[in-house]
């Protein structure tokens, strides 16, 4: 029941009980009441009040009415109170379950936005792919061409012609030049050769110790150039192993191969950088090179220990690194390194037949041994190359002319071997179009010959068709003349 019907009921039934006590009590005219009575009166004073008199029926109302109250919310409070845990319980299951529902609702639209993403991503880049794809296979099939082949190599000429000229007039006329010239040629050269070899799987010759030389330059031109135990090192290697590569290797200045001229390049390159620190570099105080200060004269000891040192630190993690770890590969022909290049035929020549004097099984140390005692032998060399502005410069121009003596030869023996066959391909061409003609006259011949032939035929035939003709001709007439006469004779008769 609602608190406000409940106040409502009990203010009725104590209206009616006043109203009720009144009309039974009430006095009749004449007759003293309680209000009536005056102050003074102390006998009606001292009587007790009836309880259906007025001053004592308010409290009672008033208690009736609070008693009525007290209960009636202490009993909707202990109503609500025992709901109150249930209706909670009931806002917690309610809210878990939206909760719950919204999750999986956010789960299932988060799922599908990210595989409708996903979707258009692989779709994207499989699009992209295959337009690189394309793109490249239109590009090599396009390169290989053989009219963009001959162009190709008119530019690798034309650009090394250049860097032969250039190259003289640099360091003569603006040697300070030469190091950052060295430095950008160098990683353009070696980052284009990167990109051609990783193609061919022939990418770890570019872990080879010319590689690591060129690096180690590099640094001290830009990083450490007062290190005088760097300086000396890279000294004695380039000058000494690296630019001896050219003549054990046979580098050969193709002017029109990238890959021969890159090279010659990265064997010739780092002696001429440092020939031009050590005589030419316009810097009297040192300032730009401090370990060139007090350095006429190299020590020999600590040069070659340093030198060995880092031969040594590349050697090591050279064999550790690839003849170890990519051992499989290497195997399996997956990767192709300098030593499988130079090991793999026992026969191939004088290197390979010397590092399989032990075995197959001891060659590629035994070819480290040789490189060594080759880098120490070579090193020695270059310590007097230090001392000495002409043997520098006559030994860094006897390099250049064997590059060029092997790019000679590679053209007058190589491509002259080409041009044989390009000749003979064309002889065989040439005298196969000669057969052809011949034999598709003789063909023509022939044909015109069988026509000939069957026309000859024809003209027979039409001639013996004429004869048969007339002779039929000829017998009908003569059927017909003879005809009449005997009608004749049958009517005479």
């Amino acid at each position: 029941m609602d608190p406000q019907e409940s106040l409502a009921t009990i203010l009725d039934d104590s209206d009616s009980d006043l109203t009720l006590s009144r009309s039974v009590s009430a006095p009749e005219p004449g007759e003293l009441t309680y209000e009536d009575a005056d102050a003074s009166d102390s006998a009606i004073l001292s009587e007790p009040a009836s309880p259906i008199l007025g001053p004592s029926l308010v409290p009672n109302i008033l208690t009736q009415l609070t008693f009525s109250l007290d209960s009636f919310i202490s009993q909707n409070l202990e109503e609500e109170l025992s709901e109150l845990p249930l209706i909670a319980n009931q806002m917690y299951h309610s809210l878990r379950s939206d909760l719950s529902k919204t999750k999986k609702q956010l789960r299932h639209h988060v799922g599908t936005t990210k595989r409708r993403v996903q979707h258009k991503v692989d779709h994207t880049a499989s699009n992209l792919k295959s337009q690189i794809d394309t793109s490249i296979m239109v590009w090599e099939k396009n390169m290989k061409k053989a009219s963009v082949v001959r162009f190709m190599d008119k530019i690798a000429f034309t650009l090394g012609m250049f860097e032969c000229c250039c190259t003289p007039w640099l360091v003569s006329q603006f040697p300070e030049w030469i190091p950052f010239v060295h430095t950008l040629q160098s990683v353009i050269l070696i980052a284009v050769r990167y990109i051609i070899y990783k193609k061919k799987s022939f990418h770890f010759f570019l872990l080879d110790m010319c590689y690591y030389v060129n690096v180690a330059v590099i640094l001290y031109l830009y990083v450490f150039p007062q290190s005088k135990a760097l300086f000396g090192a890279i000294w004695l290697l380039s000058l000494g192993p690296l630019a001896f590569a050219i003549i054990a290797w046979r580098n050969s200045l193709v002017l029109h191969s990238l890959d021969k001229v890159t090279s010659v390049y990265i064997h010739m390159s780092p002696p001429i950088t440092l020939y031009v620190v050590r005589w030419l570099y316009p810097d009297p105080d040192h300032i730009r090179f401090p370990a060139m200060k007090d350095m006429d004269v190299l020590p020999t000891a600590a040069s070659l220990f340093y030198a060995i040192a880092l031969y040594l630190t590349w050697q090591i993690a050279y064999y550790v690194l690839v003849v170890v770890r990519q051992r499989e590969k290497i195997a399996s022909g997956k990767r192709v390194t300098s030593y499988t290049w130079l090991l793999g035929d026992p026969k191939g020549g004088a290197i390979a037949k010397v590092a399989h004097s032990f075995g197959e099984r001891y060659s590629i140390p035994t070819f480290m041994a040789m490189q060594l005692a080759y880098t120490f032998v070579t090193c020695l060399f270059a310590l007097l190359v230090y001392r000495s502005f002409k043997l520098n410069t006559a030994f860094l121009v006897s390099l250049f002319l064997v590059s060029v003596w092997n790019g000679a030869c590679y053209y007058m023996e190589v491509f002259s071997k080409q041009y044989e066959v390009q000749l003979s391909k064309l002889a065989e061409e040439v005298s196969s179009a000669v057969a052809a003609n011949q034999l598709e006259h003789e063909q023509e011949q022939e044909k015109e010959k069988g026509l000939r032939e069957k026309g000859a035929g024809v003209v027979r035939e039409n001639g013996h068709l004429d004869e048969k003709e007339s002779n039929g001709q000829g017998g009908q007439a003569q059927q017909a003349v003879d005809q009449p006469k005997s009608d004749s004779d049958k009517k005479n008769e």
